[in-house]
């Protein structure tokens, strides 16, 4: 992944936990009926709706470049999968939160969202590491077969040196 993809996606990533956890600070733990505590619940929730949104955008733009290069390669398979997952639960629930008509459907995708969402760093740490794990991996098998082709090709020269050299007397 390029560096400024990767640090526009930590950002956002960083501010959708950020806002999530200000969120659920203000609304279990502050006194709702003050009114400071409902106006910043209010513009937090804004703030993260907004990177929900743009983590939908980069999380399309990772499908289509990250996403796939490693599928080919055959790196990281199941742990990218869960890790696509868990922004799946994310995304679904986010939606429940907003559109469910049931109390009980809203209260339930509540607890799963902040679970999930809290739970969301560990996640984003376990597949980094691994994809740092299997990217040396391959590093160290490529640099490995480069070094076996090179060792064939100056094994095959002195026989190409020899057929050239008999061509011409010939």
């Amino acid at each position: 992944m390029k560096r400024t993809h990767r640090v526009l996606l930590y950002g956002v990533l960083a501010l959708l936990f950020l806002s999530g956890v200000g969120w659920a600070l203000l609304n279990y733990f502050a006194d709702p009926s003050a009114d400071q505590v409902t106006a910043a619940k209010s513009l937090v929730m804004k703030v993260h709706g907004a990177a929900a949104m743009a983590i939908l955008v980069l999380i399309g733009m990772l499908l289509t470049s990250h996403v796939q290069f490693a599928w080919r390669a055959r790196r990281n398979r199941l742990n990218g999968s869960i890790f696509l997952a868990v922004f799946a639960v994310l995304t679904l629930t986010g939606y429940a939160l907003y559109y469910a008509g049931s109390e009980t459907l809203r209260s339930c995708a509540s607890w799963i969202h902040l679970a999930v969402g809290l739970a969301l760093p560990l996640f984003l740490l376990v597949h980094v590491l691994l994809g740092k794990r299997t990217r040396s991996a391959a590093r160290h098998a490529n640099a490995a077969s480069k070094t076996q082709a090179k060792t064939r090709a100056e094994l095959q020269r002195p026989t190409r040196e020899l057929q050239a050299g008999l061509a011409k007397r010939i």
